[in-house]
């Protein structure tokens, strides 16, 4: 196995949290922060809540699924997103 398979085997193994890509998403969109103390999946509820009838915690975790599959599809094409 070459260094570079190597490499792109280490990369599609590492854990992205989806919870915590998805807060990361939802923050700058949101102009919000998380409390002090709360974990992402808290912080993404209360935002869901905080944003009234729109359920924004679902949409910002989809986003997150698909960065990350994104980004394991420019991996396995040997390219880095832009």
């Amino acid at each position: 196995m070459s260094g570079a398979d190597k490499a792109k085997r280490t990369l599609l193994g590492i854990a992205i949290p989806r919870d915590e890509l998805a807060l990361r998403i939802a923050q700058p969109c949101l102009g919000m922060t998380a409390a002090p103390g709360t974990d992402a999946t808290e912080a993404l509820d209360a935002m869901d809540r905080l944003a009234g009838p729109v359920p924004m915690g679902t949409s910002f975790r989809r986003a997150a699924d698909a960065a990350v599959l994104y980004f394991h599809e420019c991996i396995n094409a040997g390219s880095q997103p832009s």
